[in-house]
């Protein structure tokens, strides 16, 4: 019984739930100090889980998503709904670059304190109706709401990859939006939320590539076209990811993953799709996530394509 409890609660479970479902003290006491089961917070616990098998991120997320759930199953129902970051996580958007050591959480009563508390940061705002809906059994502020929320309280960059996604997976836009830039129009953060919705792309297909547009961006790159597709005279050769076509120069972005444990034949219908495109003429610059922590490199070597495209021309 307890176990179905639990997965109805993101993994989470009360100390009065245990005992509820038939543990006495002495076996709940006996779990925990075995390491089999551990407190997430007070009076809230969880079996343990191994998590040495997921990248560093996907341990971030279970963490919050688990801190999140133990949080809500211990306050008091219709008081508060999850709201920010950690709305996002429940909407399912990426969290590049966002804060996940606290759980965010908007006040739903007429309790007034805000701020942190044993890993959870309370906020005032009021919030109607239309405001909220639920995902994973949960109160949370709608897609919409969360975006704008969280790209006032974060950077333009990661505002962006918020953005792009949302509107690449969400469909984000509409009345709604437009109701919710105007009822945050003065809160602290909004202009960057504002540029980051105005600059958003649907087109942009990974965090990577939503970065990468940043940092052209803030270089003062001409703007480029995004998922451009070329032909030759043998048919399709590429949808690449960004197009620059007054400097012949396309840019592609490679997380790499894709090639992880990739086969000969992999690589070598990659490096045929790139002799293609140079036979077209163009400068074909590829950026990894390594090389966005050295911008001022990146943007060297795709300015150096535009120079290469105007003495071959």
């Amino acid at each position: 019984m307890l176990k179905l409890v639990a997965a109805s609660q993101g993994g989470v479970f009360s100390r009065s739930q245990a005992l509820a479902s038939g543990y006495t003290l002495h076996e709940f006491r006996d779990r925990v100090r075995a390491g089999r089961w551990e407190r997430i917070r007070h009076g809230q616990y969880s079996e343990v889980v191994d998590l040495s098998a997921l990248q560093p991120w996907d341990r971030q997320l279970y963490r919050h998503r688990r801190l999140l759930h133990a949080a809500m199953n211990s306050l008091r129902p219709g008081s508060v709904a999850v709201s920010h970051q950690s709305a996002l996580v429940l909407h399912q958007l990426p969290q590049w670059g966002l804060d996940l050591s606290e759980v965010q959480l908007s006040r739903l009563d007429e309790r007034r304190h805000s701020g942190p508390v044993a890993g959870v940061r309370y906020h005032r705002g009021k919030l109607s109706p239309t405001d909220l809906t639920e995902r994973d059994g949960l109160p949370v502020t709608t897609l919409a709401r969360a975006v704008l929320e969280t790209a006032c309280t974060t950077s333009f960059e990661a505002a962006v990859v918020i953005v792009d996604a949302a509107l690449r997976d969400h469909g984000l836009g509409g009345e709604e939006l437009l109701r919710l830039l105007g009822l945050t129009e003065f809160w602290p953060g909004s202009p960057t939320a504002r540029s980051a919705i105005e600059f958003g792309d649907a087109l942009a297909e990974s965090v990577g590539e939503s970065r990468l547009r940043v940092l052209m961006y803030n270089h003062g790159l001409p703007r480029p076209m995004l998922q451009a597709v070329y032909y030759d005279e043998d048919g399709f050769i590429a949808r690449v990811d960004f197009d620059f076509p007054e400097y012949e120069t396309v840019v592609e972005f490679d997380g790499m993953f894709k090639y992880a444990g990739g086969s000969a034949d992999v690589l070598t219908r990659e490096k045929a799709r790139e002799d293609r495109l140079r036979a077209r003429g163009l400068q074909v610059v590829r950026i990894t996530w390594s090389d966005l922590d050295h911008p001022s490199r990146t943007i060297s070597r795709i300015r150096a394509a535009f120079a290469r495209s105007r003495r071959t021309a």
